[in-house]
């Protein structure tokens, strides 16, 4: 097995559910990844929906070699094992002075439709990202597992509700750009909105192995590392590398298809 967190690290995201910092990306690396997740932006009107920006590993080919950087999956094996496949990838940014985007309280398993052993999500900062401007924060949890969901209602003044739990056990996420966080589905997790002039850009990777087993049949996924010995998931072909704006209307339609597929999942926890 490939081998990147530290015995300590890995102790510690199985009492936790996470860990950070992790340092995967060159600094030339995450400017690379930051400018084509800036230039998508622009192409998309400016200021996307995170709806709108989602799934890029199936049609852009800088998405896809971002979801499938060796020292992202060495971090990914270490928790998952050997076999990997990309089910999801979404960007976060957070624009200057923005009161508005922030992400309310949750816990991924409420839309994630496998065994949370079978899942983590890797959250990869290509810009600084501090409390300032929005950077994740997450509760440390050792009985998250038990846990209820969130209410995520906001407060009177329209932030995200704080959870009812010690100061000491909600912790900022903060990471320079290059470094990620890694979360499994049972974490408390939001953030705030960005009120400083730097931009907080975070690209999100959700991993799968192949023994996970989807609601619908067959969705499309990336073979990332290992083999696939089940047939769960439609093995997608790496995307060309085309200029973006060619790619943009399957870019909308996978982004559509996996929305609708995330809802349906919000749907049948709820029941």
């Amino acid at each position: 097995m490939s081998k990147l967190l530290t015995r300590a690290e890995q102790n510690r995201f199985q009492e936790h559910g996470i860990v950070f910092p992790i340092r995967v990306l060159a600094s030339d690396e995450a400017d690379y990844y930051r400018r084509a997740c800036d230039d998508l932006e622009r192409q998309l009107g400016g200021r996307p929906r995170t709806v709108e920006v989602r799934q890029m590993h199936l049609d852009l080919h800088w998405a896809h070699k971002l979801a499938i950087h060796p020292r992202i999956l060495d971090a990914v094996e270490n928790v998952l094992g050997p076999d990997l496949l990309v089910w999801a990838t979404e960007l976060f940014a957070k624009h200057p002075h923005d009161g508005v985007v922030s992400i309310g309280w949750h816990r991924d398993r409420t839309y994630m439709e496998f065994d949370p052993s079978l899942t983590v999500t890797a959250w990869i900062a290509l810009s600084r990202c501090t409390p300032e401007n929005g950077c994740l924060r997450a509760v440390l949890e050792p009985q998250r597992r038990n846990a209820s969901s969130w209410d995520m209602r906001r407060n009177a003044s329209g932030e995200n509700r704080l959870p009812d739990v010690p100061a000491e056990a909600i912790r900022e996420v903060a990471l320079e750009a290059g470094e990620m966080s890694l979360h499994d589905v049972h974490v408390l997790h939001g953030s705030g909105p960005n009120r400083s002039a730097q931009k907080r850009v975070g690209f999100a990777i959700r991993y799968i192995t192949p023994a996970a087993v989807p609601r619908r049949p067959r969705p499309p996924a990336v073979l990332a590392r290992g083999r696939d010995g089940y047939n769960h998931f439609q093995l997608a072909d790496p995307p060309p590398e085309v200029p973006a704006e060619t790619t943009l209307g399957e870019l909308k339609r996978s982004a559509l298809e996996h929305l609708e597929a995330t809802l349906q999942n919000v749907k049948l926890a709820s029941r």
